[in-house]
């Protein structure tokens, strides 16, 4: 139960820290470029597959638990992200 609670923690710490580092809102956008959400997305998103495997030891069906997600999804999500999970588990 503590490690599930262990995991939430960092998770939020790490949602935090991209928050923080975003800044206002000029900062945001900068000099009146786009901001691109769908790539924000994608960051965050790996950022979260890799804390999750980190934490279960490259295990992806446990660490697709702890995302709340399928083990297939999950899967699929670190192919597409081309997300090395045998360097994660080492």
């Amino acid at each position: 139960m503590d490690s599930g609670f262990s995991l939430i923690r960092a998770l939020a710490t790490t949602l935090l820290t991209e928050i923080d580092s975003l800044g206002d809102d000029n900062t945001i956008l900068g000099d009146g470029s786009s901001f691109d959400l769908s790539e924000r997305v994608r960051e965050f998103e790996v950022k979260l597959i890799r804390a999750a495997l980190l934490k279960t030891g490259g295990n992806q069906r446990r660490a697709a638990s702890l995302l709340g997600v399928k083990s297939t999804t999950l899967h699929n999500k670190i192919k597409s992200y081309g997300i090395n999970a045998i360097k994660l588990a080492v």
